[in-house]
């Protein structure tokens, strides 16, 4: 079990897409170890099951509104955690979509650039809207839900590996522009999770991912014990890297596996 230094107390976390999946499970990750989460949801109903999962766990956890596509939602959601927790310490950019699946020429360019709003803009909405509270933070950390498809692509997967790869070089600049003192940076890939995102590729019949049974997925929680250890213990020596829960000494060093 993890627990939460004297650095750390008090500490909140903003999570994005945080109603379901690996998101949700993060978000119950860091209220166990005493960092308070806000839960950042399109529709805020669907984040009651998981604030019923953090009942015992002495955190405070919200839900704010927020579409990470619109940069007004995101300055929106950001306001809103300061005024209800007066601080915000831990950006974890989640929220993304794999659609449009489907061949170029197959998929309209409305729906390839609505994945690029999300997967790729939307980062950067709420890192904009976060900005002057992480600096504000003793101890800020951001994390970008990264994938293997942002370094190679994938049949049918145009938009999808197209907005990680963005998302990847986002997480790069971000690390050069702000030492891990001022804000310490990080991608994550947390590999293939059994969450609705892969329904939707196994329905789709596109490409050998949509072909990878069930039973070797990994589990959300597995990943959000990670992304919660990064957000805890916020390695500095490994600030601006896309790291991977494939990494064994990564995950031995995290101890998520205890």
């Amino acid at each position: 079990m993890m627990t939460a230094s004297k650095l750390e107390t008090g500490r909140v976390a903003l999570v994005t897409g945080a109603s379901r999946g690996i998101g949700a499970a993060c978000a119950l990750e860091l209220a166990r170890l005493g960092i308070t989460p806000v839960l950042a949801v399109r529709t805020p109903e669907t984040a009651q099951p998981v604030l019923e999962d953090m009942r015992g766990l002495d955190v405070a956890a919200s839900v704010v509104v927020c579409d990470v596509a619109d940069a007004q939602q995101a300055r929106h959601a950001v306001a809103e955690t300061l005024e209800r927790h007066g601080r915000l310490d831990i950006l974890i950019n989640n929220a993304g979509v794999v659609d449009p699946i489907g061949r170029i020429g197959d998929i309209t360019a409305e729906d390839f650039s609505r994945a690029v709003q999300v997967n790729l803009a939307g980062p950067y909405n709420m890192i904009d809207a976060a900005l002057g509270a992480l600096r504000a933070s003793p101890a800020a950390t951001l994390i970008n839900i990264s994938t293997g498809a942002a370094y190679a692509p994938r049949e049918g997967w145009a938009a999808y590996c197209s907005s990680k790869a963005g998302l990847l070089m986002l997480t790069r600049a971000c690390a050069l522009e702000w030492s891990s003192d001022e804000i310490a940076v990080f991608g994550l890939q947390p590999g293939m999770v059994d969450t609705d995102m892969q329904v939707r590729i196994r329905q789709s019949g596109i490409n050998d991912v949509s072909r990878v049974p069930r039973s070797q997925l990994g589990s959300a929680a597995r990943a959000a014990r990670l992304i919660a250890w990064i957000a805890h213990e916020r390695p500095t020596d490994l600030h601006g890297q896309d790291l991977s829960i494939r990494d064994g000494l990564l995950v031995e060093r995290s101890g998520i596996d205890r």
